[in-house]
């Protein structure tokens, strides 16, 4: 793909954006089975940016200081912030309403009955194939018990539809603190906290651009991303 860009240009262009993925036979049939992609949207930017230099300045005077990852991530100009559309997965407490509406547009993927705009479907699925029940439990570097191949083919299909609603690059804030933001960082770790078992260097990538995503990094995906601070035990 032809940029008009030099190396250097390009490279400082696509510092920090989230990767694109492209998809496989059943990320192929996720997007296909999609009604429409989960609603993104910018906030106004007159009313809100986040401002990394003012973020990371509380943090500087800690013990060892800033990382390599966030001193370059704390030289960003403000940016803009988005939100997302959600879906819930059903839980103790959900409404009839809410759950018709789920099981209403569920489908079926690779063998799974899912809502294919439900973030979270694919992240549970993802651990469940890997034999973990969630990133609490993946965090040896041993790898999991389950079938790895098959959580990362899930974790892909996720963060594939994830793409369709972002534009690409995507170096904006998208925040943790929007509860309906959270399935959006749910499936990148998983994708990132899966993939490292196999292809570290790649699952790198992913855990720094996840660190510029959202700077307050509320997975700790700081921790393993290269540049990243040490973990405190």
């Amino acid at each position: 793909m032809e940029t008009g860009l030099t190396k250097q240009q390009e490279k400082d262009f696509f510092a920090g954006a989230l990767p694109w993925l492209l998809p496989t036979p059943l990320a192929a049939e996720a997007l296909a089975k999609l009604d429409r992609p989960l609603a993104a949207w910018m906030n106004d930017p007159e009313l809100e940016m986040f401002d990394s230099e003012d973020f990371y300045v509380e943090y500087e005077d800690e013990p060892g200081g800033l990382s390599r990852l966030e001193r370059e991530i704390a030289k960003l100009p403000p940016r803009p912030t988005w939100r997302m559309e959600r879906v819930w997965q059903p839980a103790a407490g959900s409404s009839d309403e809410h759950n018709r509406a789920y099981e209403d547009g569920c489908v079926t993927i690779g063998g799974h009955r899912l809502h294919p705009r439900c973030l979270d479907d694919y992240s549970t699925i993802a651990y469940q194939l890997a034999g973990l029940d969630s990133e609490e439990e993946d965090d040896g570097d041993a790898p999991p018990p389950g079938d790895l191949n098959a959580a990362l083919e899930w974790a892909r299909a996720g963060v594939c539809v994830l793409q369709q609603s972002l534009p690409f690059p995507f170096r904006d804030v998208l925040s943790y603190g929007e509860l309906d933001n959270r399935p959006a960082h749910r499936i990148l770790y998983a994708y990132a906290d899966l993939l490292r078992h196999t292809k570290p260097r790649k699952a790198g990538t992913w855990f720094r651009a996840m660190v510029f995503l959202n700077p307050q990094d509320n997975v700790g995906a700081r921790f393993r991303a290269p540049g990243g601070p040490k973990q405190a035990f």
